[in-house]
């Protein structure tokens, strides 16, 4: 992916594929951002497209969080075919450092599903909960 393909939509979002998930992934850019107001910099997209290419190093760290979650909250073990990624929210300003949120559709909380806050400095999940984690 390149810079040129971060384009956002009117509702701050576009969709595309990463390599690990079988299904489109919603990209969105927080509507709390300044950025979401503003033009948008050719190295702010290149950090984005950077962590989308980058999928084969934070995923299987994203999929065994979720994993660990569901084993110590709620009590089962899940496969990874339980898990899908539905969305990656862009959390960071221009000017700051990156910070993402997934968005999981998991099998053990249907209703809830899994949201996690990464980080690109060495794909560190900083906080692991409900969906809304990932995007508040």
């Amino acid at each position: 992916m390149n810079s040129s393909d971060i384009l956002f939509d009117e509702n701050l979002e576009f969709y595309t594929s990463i390599s690990e998930s079988n299904n489109q992934v919603c990209i969105t850019l927080s509507d709390s951002l300044d950025a979401s107001e503003e033009e948008l910099t050719g190295n702010y997209k290149s950090k984005i497209a950077r962590f989308l290419t980058d999928s084969s190093k934070w995923y299987e760290i994203a999929i065994l969080a979720v994993i660990d979650r569901a084993k110590n909250e709620y009590n089962t073990e899940v496969q990874k075919n339980d898990i899908q990624l539905m969305n990656v929210f862009i959390l960071y300003e221009q000017d700051e450092k990156e910070l993402y949120g997934l968005q999981f559709r998991v099998s053990f909380d249907i209703e809830h599903g899994c949201g996690l806050k990464i980080t690109s400095d060495n794909y560190e999940i900083i906080e692991s909960g409900d969906a809304d984690v990932a995007f508040c």
